[in-house]
């Protein structure tokens, strides 16, 4: 798989966000909030050496009437350029399955190896709309690849907002010219609601 080099130049009330959006969007809970409020979950997943450095990222979301099911997902630019027309494959992918089956997916890294997963990072959501994000997931395998705004970061937000509208800016900032592995770091570091990243290592046997 390929991954372009890219080039770029407190917590707030759960019940408000889920009043402004309307009283079926499902309210993000804050970290450390008791796990069994907390049905939705969606996670980044960083390769810190995809794109030659500037960081590529997967998506992960948590099926609320199942905590045991994922589905997950990222788009890894097959093509290899800075621009991929709508239509054309931009090496987008979907799988779905337990938490170890997401694990020997999206493999772990043991040590500065491209193509592999260094770390993690979730929000809770109190629900969230799998088939929805399944829709938009289709939506961004068919509309192309560019390599600032229609990325591997801007598709996975696309698919978060969509499973959780609560998972508004101040929640989930744009991503747009922004290096994925900046955004998992710096930006969501000043974001409502995200843990710390939990460092991605490999289990006993798993390489």
């Amino acid at each position: 798989m390929i991954r372009t080099k890219v080039r770029f130049s407190r917590l707030g009330s759960a019940l408000l966000a889920a009043s402004l959006l309307g009283a079926t969007a499902p309210a993000v809970l804050p970290a450390g909030q008791a796990d069994a409020a907390a049905t939705g979950r969606v996670c980044f997943f960083k390769d810190t050496e995809g794109a030659n450095g500037a960081g590529h990222v997967a998506w992960a979301i948590r099926d609320p009437k199942n905590t045991r099911h994922w589905i997950w997902g990222a788009t890894e630019n097959i093509e290899g350029d800075s621009y991929t027309a709508p239509g054309k494959n931009n090496g987008s992918w979907i799988q779905g399955g337990d938490w170890d089956d997401l694990r020997k997916s999206l493999k772990p890294d043991p040590g500065h190896k491209k193509f592999l997963y260094d770390a993690y990072r979730c929000i809770n959501t109190a629900g969230g709309d799998l088939a929805a994000a399944q829709r938009t997931f289709r939506a961004m395998r068919a509309n192309g690849y560019q390599v600032a705004y229609n990325n591997c970061l801007t598709k996975s937000i696309a698919i978060f907002r969509k499973y959780s509208p609560a998972l508004s800016t101040v929640y989930l900032p744009n991503g747009g010219a922004t290096l994925p592995k900046s955004y998992f770091g710096k930006v969501l570091d000043h974001a409502r609601g995200w843990e710390k990243a939990h460092q991605y290592t490999p289990r006993r046997g798993e390489r």
